[in-house]
């Protein structure tokens, strides 16, 4: 901070003297030049440096390992990574980003399966498992396949023959209305309540359970019931980000709003007809000028107020796995938030604290951040937690991350945006010497009972989502006994809410 005020006073000074020697427009040009960190866009760029090279350039915990999973050919402008009921890795490439094809092309974005068939440790196969796909950013797994946002639409991916390729393409909502290609429907989460949680839900929609009824959607998150198609708004929204932590929290994000929360939905905010309640979400975490991140290398923002700060927040994460266990101070990084900065090429790390009715976040470390890299190419775009504990990292590994439409046309003009379109690295973050995990389906009901009992959230919540999407209600007694035997807080919240999902 000390450093943006002293350039600001800097900059007020040389504006007099511009003024004086140049006449008030030129003048008022190199200030917003300065001002709006353009200076750096005639600087000479490093090149991209290969995966093991770029491993190099990372700065980690002492207690944590850093391990390249895949890399490019086998991934390109990875974003968003997920996982199947089977344990597989899906990966959502975003080769749209951040201007689209040429005019008349067809779209760029992918999802592929990408698997380590030889158990060395490195994904070795690639699949493609939907290509052509509209300004697609994100996918969760969902009855069989995989659901995406795809810009003004929800679709249901499935491959109906076994050979890994969906061969059918299920329209389930359309016509949302997209901001830009970082604020458009997209990152579906399952939510402790048996709802799926959407970014970023306006638009006039229709759907075949409203009879293709319009339905005017707020600028809010969009929510649905998967078991009824029923639709609201939350009571909040994000842009690239949404994640539920072990308790059920759900999270998520804007480019300078690094971690939200949501108090009250729409329906109960507005109960009680004789009390306003104006807001219902709110900054868990520091934001705007108040984040601070600490990145190894300048930050190339289209700010320069914004150095040091977070201004392209993204990813944002609850990390739900067993293996990366406790950091030097003790604390449990099952209790942590991670958030992408790819403008600082950095992943921040706070720690989720109960504050009366509400919650608040804490920076982990005072002043380092979780992850950073002096690489000016990686660009950190969300994380995942797998079903071996571990956490995951996409990196999009591109030159640029901004997109043009903020930035002067005269600028934008000058940067190659598709620069590192055929690159792209995975990361899988683990404790060091750790045992490896092997995951194995759950196939029955009680293996899917079991899975909520488990130390992996990830297993936790596919469980319950794999019993109320096939309402199970076999697994009822068996989930009533889980309820009151277990002596795990976070088995009894699955169990009862997957009670609850069965009843519906």
């Amino acid at each position: 901070m000390r450093f943006v005020i002293h350039l600001s006073a800097v900059l007020v000074c040389g504006a007099t003297n511009l003024l004086a020697q140049t006449g008030d427009a030129d003048a008022l040009q190199v200030i917003e030049s300065t001002r709006g960190g353009r200076h750096w866009v005639d600087e000479k760029t490093a090149p991209p440096r290969e995966p093991d090279e770029s491993l190099k350039s990372f700065e980690l915990a002492d207690e944590l390992e850093l391990q390249l999973f895949a890399s490019e050919p086998l991934v390109m402008d990875p974003v968003a990574i997920t996982f199947d009921p089977q344990g597989r890795m899906f990966a959502v490439e975003y080769g749209d980003y951040p201007i689209g094809p040429d005019e008349g092309g067809e779209p760029l974005s992918r999802v592929v399966l990408l698997e380590d068939t030889d158990g060395n440790g490195r994904a070795d196969k690639r699949t493609v498992f939907a290509d052509k796909l509209n300004f697609c950013h994100s996918a969760m797994p969902y009855r069989g396949g995989l659901l995406i946002g795809e810009q003004t639409r929800i679709v249901h991916l499935v491959d109906t023959n076994g050979d890994d390729v969906a061969d059918q393409r299920l329209v389930l909502f359309d016509g949302f209305t997209p901001a830009h290609p970082q604020m458009q429907i997209g990152n579906p989460r399952w939510g402790i309540d048996n709802q799926i949680y959407l970014n970023y839900g306006p638009g006039k929609i229709t759907s075949a359970a409203t009879g293709d009824k319009v339905v005017t959607m707020p600028r809010k998150d969009f929510v649905f019931d998967p078991q009824t198609m029923k639709f609201f708004a939350d009571g909040g929204w994000g842009q690239f980000g949404n994640t539920v932590d072990r308790w059920g929290n759900r999270f998520y994000c804007t480019n300078r709003n690094p971690i939200i929360t949501t108090s009250f939905t729409p329906d109960v905010a507005t109960r009680n007809p004789y009390y306003t309640i104006s807001k219902t979400s709110y900054d868990v975490a520091a934001s705007g000028s108040d984040s601070r991140v600490y990145p190894l290398i300048k930050m190339k923002s289209n700010y320069l107020s914004h150095a040091g700060t977070h201004t392209a927040a993204c990813g944002v994460t609850a990390y739900t796995g067993d293996l990366l266990g406790k950091d030097s101070h003790g604390r449990e990084y099952q209790d942590s938030v991670f958030v992408c900065e790819p403008i600082g090429h950095l992943v921040t790390r706070s720690l989720i604290r109960r504050d009366g009715g509400g919650l608040t976040a804490q920076r982990a470390e005072e002043k380092t951040d979780f992850l950073a890299s002096s690489d000016p190419w990686f660009r950190p775009a969300s994380l995942a937690t797998g079903p071996d504990g571990a956490l995951y990292l996409a990196d999009m590994y591109r030159l640029w991350v901004e997109h043009p439409k903020f930035l002067p046309p005269e600028i934008a003009a000058k940067l190659d945006w598709r620069a590192g379109e055929d690159r792209g690295r995975i990361y899988r973050i683990s404790r060091k010497n750790s045992a490896e995990v092997k995951f194995s389906p759950a196939t029955t009901t009680s293996e899917r009972i079991a899975m909520l009992s488990h130390k992996n959230g990830w297993n936790q919540f596919m469980g319950q989502q794999l019993i109320v999407e096939a309402q199970e209600v076999s697994a009822r007694s068996g989930l009533q006994k889980l309820l009151r035997e277990s002596d795990r807080p976070s088995a009894r919240l699955h169990a009862l809410w997957t009670l609850i999902g069965l009843m519906s």
